[in-house]
């Protein structure tokens, strides 16, 4: 705005200035006003008068503080200005907080850093049956926040093997599990749950869920990173997936049972990422389902685990991966 002059016998003075941006009045420095007012009484008023209204005008300067440049001066303070937007973390802030953060290429809101230390140190004791003879297999796998609790992670983790050689076998085999996470405690004591299904949605499907609180059965445990880990079992030759050993004993489904391997499992594994934002679009390429890694089922080469299909004779590997079925709900751990 356009600063605005008043004129008296050819002496100007400054009118209080108008901030445009801030909408406000904003008076000049009192030591200009005092300046303008004297020259503007000693010549309308003549100086008697302009001496007595100059004596009025210091000793009210003088009371308030007010001088050029103190701390009563307008153009001395800041402006106001809005208040400060917190980057604190508010109380649902996801379980990202305070641990590894980065790039996120899966775009879930969990860092690349962060999905690769849960890959490594909450993975359960994978416990491939001894005897199994068609054992040739990998891991794929997801990580993402839990959907109904944001403080923790879920982990899917789809076994998928070259073949299931028992009862009625085929190529190709795919036997999924679920682990709920609480990334602010190590390992195996953040490992809250763990929620495995045989043989999904056929008439050999059996459901075990174990963990360390809520009043779950207490999962049994084998040696892994110099510690007691929950163990899922894999059968024998078909290869369903057990998280309680007990349940693992079905003569027509799983002939053969289930048994506590000596080691940990150590076959390969792969971070699949999202299904909108996939870090994986080929099993073959990606150095997993390679001739390399034992594989020879051509009918698996080159597979996708994010295209819907099924995964040779088995089952849909992309479905598998978002399957809230394997979602334990862990709201009564602390």
């Amino acid at each position: 705005m356009a600063k605005e002059r008043g004129r008296v016998k050819g002496t100007s003075f400054r009118l209080p200035r108008v901030s445009a941006d801030a909408g406000v009045v904003r008076p000049q420095p009192i030591g200009q006003i005092l300046h303008a007012m004297t020259l503007f009484s000693h010549r309308a008023l003549g100086p008697a008068l302009a001496l007595s209204l100059a004596s009025i005008a210091a000793a009210c300067a003088s009371t308030s503080g007010n001088t050029a440049g103190g701390p009563g001066d307008p153009d001395a303070s800041p402006r106001p200005t809005a208040a400060p937007t917190s980057t604190s973390p508010t109380p649902d802030a996801g379980p990202d907080g305070g641990l590894p953060s980065g790039d996120d290429a899966d775009g879930d809101g969990l860092s690349d850093a962060l999905e690769a230390k849960i890959a490594a140190e909450y993975l359960p004791f994978f416990s491939i049956h001894p005897g199994d003879k068609c054992a040739t297999h990998g891991l794929v796998y997801r990580i993402a926040p839990h959907p109904k609790e944001p403080k923790r992670i879920m982990m899917w983790v789809d076994a998928l093997f070259e073949k299931d050689c028992g009862a009625n076998g085929h190529p190709g085999d795919d036997e999924v599990f679920g682990v709920v996470i609480d990334p602010t405690k190590p390992a195996p004591a953040g490992i809250l749950a763990v929620r495995a299904i045989s043989h999904q949605n056929t008439p050999c499907q059996h459901i075990t869920t174990c963990g360390s609180c809520g009043g779950l059965a207490a999962c049994s445990t084998g040696a892994r990173n110099g510690a007691q880990y929950p163990v899922v079992y894999a059968s024998k030759d078909k290869h369903g997936s057990y998280s309680v050993l007990g349940t693992c004993s079905d003569l027509i489904c799983d002939f053969g049972g289930c048994a506590l391997a000596p080691k940990a499992d150590t076959a390969p594994s792969l971070n699949v990422g999202e299904p909108t934002k996939p870090l994986v679009k080929n099993l073959t390429t990606e150095g997993f389902v390679t001739a390399a890694n034992g594989w020879t089922e051509a009918t698996l080469m080159n597979f996708d685990p994010w295209k819907a299909g099924n995964f040779g004779g088995a089952g849909d590997v992309s479905k598998d991966l978002v399957d809230d079925a394997f979602v334990v709900d862990t709201t009564a751990c602390p």
